[in-house]
């Protein structure tokens, strides 16, 4: 090994080229690649190049694994399985109606049941939060892929049932392959949820903040008497008279100068990034709701999920949230289902 390699980087960058379509050729301490042109535009290199040389060094800290590391986080990981449940509810989904789906109006009754298989996603997200400290986790939502709906408690209860992994190229078709709905929502989700986990620090900057402050105000009242006081001082010359009046005149710019320095220096920045998703195709039961309002009919699947046994949340046909209560709404002539705050706004 030179100096310009670690056998642990090595084989790292190896297996990132090779994934991302180069080919190469192992040495003991250096790695002779040729790369795509995307792949070779992305790192700054050449098509054809020696990587643990001093232009490319795969050290901790170099640029070029520096690089790397940014290529190989650029992707979400997805992890792909499968959840085999006993047991499918085949009755009393009515009594569930009133509780896991709220319908603000109308009538609601079940209209059929079958047995099916949907896919949802665990999406872990890590939160950095940076201000005069720094506070850092990870959080982890669970959502239907296919409506975007938010699941609660489904990033907890999956972890007791025993998933099997799809190896890589053995992935079944099931797996949606547009996720934007699901992942705006996680996110969305997330931005909520990482407000709570952050609430005691927050609470903690804005105290120190206010401390601070009032310190610091403080010390300008008083140092305001100082000065004011000094004023009449029986040897001061005109000139010096004069100073201490401008710098007195001064006091309150220098004063909002310095509280603003405070408020940035405690002004809290947040980054949120998904870090990682697993996807999972679990058998379900679907329930058809036949849904009556004023003079429309409307007929709606719904989902039982066996691993929280409870029904999945809806979300509002117009913003897209997450709801369990329902507002039917009529729009040209068809059943809408949305949210309060949207029903409230017809």
């Amino acid at each position: 090994m030179t100096n310009n390699s670690d056998p642990e980087l090595l084989a790292f960058a190896g297996d990132l080229i090779e994934k991302r379509g180069g080919l190469i050729e192992r040495l003991p301490d250096r790695l002779l690649a040729v790369l795509p042109s995307d792949l070779a535009g992305t790192l700054a290199l050449s098509e054809e190049v020696i990587l643990g040389t001093d232009a490319t060094s795969l050290l901790y800290g170099s640029p070029f694994l520096d690089r790397l590391v940014a290529l190989a986080t650029s992707e979400v990981p997805m992890v792909y399985g499968q959840i085999e449940v006993p047991y499918l509810k085949k009755a009393g989904f009515e009594e569930l109606l009133g509780k896991d789906l709220r319908f603000a109006d109308g009538q609601v009754r079940v209209s059929a049941r079958a047995e099916a298989r949907t896919t949802y996603m665990i999406l872990t997200c890590r939160y950095v939060a940076l201000s005069d400290e720094r506070k850092e986790g990870l959080l982890q939502i669970g959502v239907h892929e296919g409506t975007g709906a938010v699941i609660s408690s489904l990033d907890r209860v999956w972890q007791e049932f025993q998933p099997q992994f799809f190896p890589a190229g053995k992935v079944p078709p099931h797996f949606p392959v547009r996720l934007d709905s699901a992942i705006a929502s996680a996110m969305a989700s997330a931005r909520t949820g990482i407000e709570k986990e952050l609430s005691d620090f927050l609470t903690s900057m804005q105290r120190r903040l206010q401390r601070d402050v009032t310190n610091t105000r403080e010390y300008y009242e008083a140092l305001k008497a100082e000065m004011a006081a000094s004023l009449s001082h029986p040897n001061l010359t005109e000139a010096q008279r004069q100073e201490r009046e401008e710098k007195l005149a001064a006091l309150p710019a220098e004063l909002a100068r310095k509280v603003e320095d405070l408020r940035q220096k405690y002004r809290v920045e947040v980054t949120i990034t998904a870090c990682a998703a697993l996807r999972l195709l679990v058998n379900i039961a679907q329930i058809s709701l036949a849904i009556r309002y004023r003079k429309g009919e409307r007929t709606l699947r719904v989902i039982w999920n066996p691993l929280t046994r409870r029904l999945d949340p809806l979300v509002c046909e117009r913003c897209r949230q997450t709801i369990t209560r329902i507002h039917p709404v009529t729009r040209d002539k068809d059943i809408e289902l949305v949210c309060t705050q949207c029903a409230q706004k017809r």
